[in-house]
């Protein structure tokens, strides 16, 4: 297969499967695991094929692990503060996803555009309907997806410092 199907094929699997996750997180406040599942097989798939993002094995592997300890502490510190339940382990393993396609640098891009987006989607929304929305909760998944995807085409694209650390040469 040439680099450019696996590369089209990835954005289409992603796309379709984050876009399928948001939708169904937004009307509902669930994410299937079944939808996740199927987006784990295919980053595995596209792992063996060759990223075309240039991550191998153990960045997908270390993404994986490394995003589900974050999140994970988040949803622990959170809940244990707010006193009731404050993330969905379908968050978490949505970010776990998002570390096999991407790796472990993306997380702090991928937290900051999904945080960012959900705020203002559910800010928008408030104020058009004037009342609190998802019985006080904001769904995460559908900014995650955004977030997930949007870093995912930033690496296709090569913005450094979405898969690996960025280095500078002398001059820059």
């Amino acid at each position: 297969m040439t680099a450019d199907i696996v590369a089209y094929a990835s954005v289409a699997m992603l796309a379709g499967g984050l876009g399928t996750l948001a939708w169904i997180d937004f009307k509902t406040g669930y994410l299937p695991d079944i939808l996740q599942i199927a987006l784990t097989i295919a980053a595995v798939l596209i792992l063996a094929l060759g990223s075309p993002v240039g991550i191998g094995w153990i960045d997908a592997t270390l993404g994986a692990l490394i995003n589900t300890a974050v999140f994970w502490g988040l949803r622990w510190i959170v809940t244990r503060a707010k006193g009731r339940e404050a993330m969905g382990l379908g968050d978490v393993k949505l970010v776990a996803v998002g570390g096999l396609w991407l790796g472990p640098w993306a997380l702090p891009y991928i937290m900051a555009l999904s945080g960012l987006l959900t705020l203002a989607a559910v800010g928008f929304a408030s104020l058009i309907k004037q009342k609190a929305l998802w019985r006080g909760e904001m769904p995460l998944g559908p900014g995650l997806a955004i977030g997930i995807l949007a870093a995912y085409l930033a690496a296709l694209w090569g913005v450094p410092g979405i898969v690996g650390p960025t280095v500078l040469k002398p001059g820059f």
